[in-house]
This record gives structure tokens, sequence and C-alpha cells, in this order.
């Protein structure tokens, strides 16, 4: 096998992990119904699996540059693979809701370790000139999967049960791993450099009683374990940062964050995967427990925007090259703010041919804006930082989805318990309250986008 074959190979072996392992990230949401019947618990409980999932791919992706230097591609793309089926065999065949937890925690490795590899390996083994064609690949799975979760969870549980979602994606990862190991090899000496394990845990540790402390929410804002988890997740962070200062083993350059423009650029770019996968948690759900529809309607009513706002994505691509960043990026948060505000007005009465339109909406602002936000964000960042910026940009992505996951579904979770009216009306209600949030953060996305070119052009 020739040389240029085996490394289009190795990385599309990589490109097909990481799609699965995304893809299962937003397949569940469509089953959540279903699943909160069967393991009786609540909806800010059952999408943990979700949360939990993004989470810890989050927490594997701090360290993905180290890894990268210690470790073998194939090393990694087997563990990847590996971790993946092992959880989600668990998963499956999981008889209580912390058994199923546990297996979603461990398949994290298969998206928490072949995305980062992915990009690794453009970089790394593909020539200079075929970095565009790519990375637009890699583009299209990071942001095609997490679109396509819900149809594929929806069609699964409709025809069979929620637990074949994890039957097919273990016969697809094996595939993989079959496929993969042979073509993904050595392509570098490996560092053996010391690891800052302070700084890591705790970086995690901020990422984890963040994420549990957006989740008392829903117990209300007078909660005070709340403002507890928010305030240990403040003294975390500033505890990450002077351990930063004084460590000369760098889990991350904080210099990265000198630069105005990547921090508003960052800040947009992980609200937009905040709406993007939090609504995309909130609509299945809706469409079933409001729309009284079945899990093949909640999954396929978000099908008809993704694919037609994937298939444009080269064209919001080229768009920025040929016109700059202003263009794309304020029109496609106007359409993002639009979306929000359209869903927020009809939320109480939203029919499945509402959602098809203004989820469209949406997505068209988002693949408008999403790549083209880090891209602007990046540009100025030179040198090693750019690296470091990346890193920062891939992490706070599930981050966010993470976040949003447990924000809008502690939002819902309020008017739920709260219940005034039927349960049906309680979660019209609550969705709407999400709908609204979601339209607060379209604005700030507006807003950083403007504070963003101002720093460009100060600079």
């Amino acid at each position: 096998m020739k040389k240029s074959t085996k490394n289009i190979l190795a990385v599309l072996s990589a490109a097909f992990m990481s799609f699965v392992g995304i893809l299962t990230e937003t397949s569940l949401n469509v089953t959540f119904p279903t699943m909160m019947k069967e393991f009786k618990v609540s909806l800010d409980t059952i999408q943990w699996t979700t949360t939990g999932y993004l989470l810890m791919i989050a927490i594997i992706m701090i360290c993905s540059s180290y890894l990268n230097d210690r470790f073998t591609a194939r090393q990694l793309f087997i563990i990847a693979c590996v971790g993946f089926m092992v959880g989600s065999v668990i998963s499956a065949i999981a008889p209580n809701f912390p058994i199923l937890l546990l297996g979603r925690l461990i398949s994290a490795l298969g998206a928490g370790l072949s995305t980062p590899l992915m990009f690794n390996l453009i970089t790394e083994i593909m020539p200079r000139s075929k970095w565009g064609v790519y990375m637009g690949i890699a583009g299209l799975v990071v942001a095609m999967a997490p679109t396509l979760g819900p149809a594929f969870g929806g069609i699964t549980t409709f025809y069979l049960k929620w637990r074949w979602i994890f039957v097919f994606v273990t016969i697809f990862a094996l595939i993989v791993f079959v496929a993969g190991t042979p073509v993904i090899g050595k392509y570098h000496d490996q560092v053996k450099s010391s690891f800052d394990y302070l700084s890591f845990i705790t970086l995690a540790a901020a990422f984890i009683t963040l994420t549990l402390g957006v989740n008392q929410i829903s117990y209300g804002m007078a909660n005070p374990l709340l403002w507890i988890l928010l305030v240990v997740t403040a003294l975390l962070v500033w505890a990450f940062v002077k351990l930063s200062q004084k460590s000369s083993k760098k889990l991350l350059d904080l210099a990265v964050f000198k630069q105005k423009a990547f921090v508003f650029g960052a800040l947009a770019y992980f609200l937009l995967q905040f709406n993007n996968i939090g609504i995309s948690f909130v609509l299945p759900n809706y469409i079933q427990i409001v729309g009284k529809q079945s899990s093949l309607v909640g999954g396929l009513v978000l099908l008809p925007g993704s694919i037609i706002a994937g298939l444009l994505n080269p064209y919001f691509g080229s768009l920025y090259d040929k016109r700059g960043a202003k263009l794309p990026l304020y029109l496609g948060g106007f359409f993002m703010a639009l979306s929000c505000l359209l869903f927020a007005i009809f939320g109480l009465n939203l029919s499945a041919m509402m959602i098809i339109i203004f989820y469209g909406i949406m997505m068209m602002g988002h693949r408008m804006s999403f790549s083209n936000t880090m891209a602007e964000a990046l540009k100025v960042e030179t040198g090693k930082l750019r690296a470091d910026a990346t890193a920062v940009c891939q992490t706070s992505q599930q981050l966010a989805g993470s976040v949003g996951t447990t924000i809008l579904a502690s939002i819902m979770s309020v008017w739920q318990k709260q219940g005034h009216g039927s349960y049906t009306m309680a979660t019209a209600q609550g969705s709407q309250a999400a709908f609204c949030f979601t339209l607060l953060m379209s604005l700030i996305i507006m807003f950083s986008y403007w504070k963003m070119f101002r720093a460009e052009k100060a600079k």
C-alpha cells in the first residue's frame, strides 16, 4: 500500500471514530422520555447521560497535547476504540441508571481521544496543500455528527429499543477499529515529559463543580448549594491560573488570553455550541412530551435543517475567505438570534413544521458562523500559542455542550417540578423559558463579535 493512501486511510479512520463518538452526544436526547419511565428518574437526572459524556470528553481534551507527545497515534486510536466499545456494551446492558452513566463516561474515551487525534494527523501526515480539504472533512464530522444524533436515536428507538443505539455504535466502532489499526502508525518520536497532574486535576475539578453547580438551578436560585459550587469553581479556576504561572510544566499556556480578540471570539464559539447542543436537547423532548409525537418524529424533525446547513458548510467557508469575517459572523449570529426569538414567541404551541423551519434557520446561522468564528479567533495567535488556542476552543466546545444541556434541562425541570397545570403544559412553559435563555445567549454572541472586531482594529 502506498504511503499516501495509508495516510489518507489513517485520517479517515480517526474521522470515523470521532464521528461515531460525537454521534452519541445527542442520539440519546430523543430517548429521554422513554428512559425516564424505565429508570424512574427525572429529566434533570437522565440528562446526565449526555452532560456527563460531554464533560468527560472536555476533561480528556485538556491533556490532548500531552497525550499526543507521550503516545503514538496508533496507541491513542486503540485506546479510543476499545474504551468506546467497552463503555457502549456496558450502556447497552445497563440494568439501572448509575450503570448506564458509568458506561457513558467510559465510552467518552472514544470522542475525547479520537477528535484531537484526527486534527493532529491532518497537520502531521498530510501535505500542507491538502490541509484545507481534510480540515473541511474534520469540521464537517464535528459539526454534523451531533445534529444527526437525534435522527439516529429516534429511528432506532422507534423501530427497536433505545439499547440498540449502543449495539449499532459498538458494531460500527469495531469495524473502524479493525480497518484503522493496521494503517495508523507512529509518526513522531515520543517525548516522555512530566505531566502537570496538579493543574490537570484542578481544572478538571473546576469543570465538574461548574456543571454540578448549574445543575442545581432546577432546585431554585435560592438553593445555597448552587452558589457554593459556583464559588468553588471560581476558586479552582483561580488556583489553576496561579499554578500555571508558577509551574514549569505548563498544561496550557494562558498567554493565549492576553489577546482580547481571541477571548471574545472564544466566548462566541462557546455560546454557539451552547445553543446548538442545548436546543437539540430541548426539541426532541418537546416534540414527544408536548406534541405527543413518537421518538421517530422527535428525531427526524431536526434532520432537514442539519443536512441542508451541513451541505452549505463549504460555501460558508469560502464566504469567509472571499468577504472576510464580518459578513458570515454577523449574519450567522443574526440567524441564530432570529431562530431563538421565534422559538421563544411560539414556544407554547410549536408544530412539527414550525420546528423544522425554525431549527433550519438556527442551523444555517450556526454553520455560517461556527467554524469561521474559530478561524477568526485563532488568527490573532501566533507560533506555539495557536496550538494552545486550538486546545482551548476544542475543550470549550465540549464543555459548552455539557453546560448547555445542564442549564436548559434545569430550566425545564423548574417548571415541571412546580406543577402548574398539566405536565405537558409545564414542559411547554419550561421549554419557552429555555428558548428565552438561548435568545439572551445569541445577543451575547453578537456583542462578542462586535468586541472582537473592535479589538482587532485597535491592535
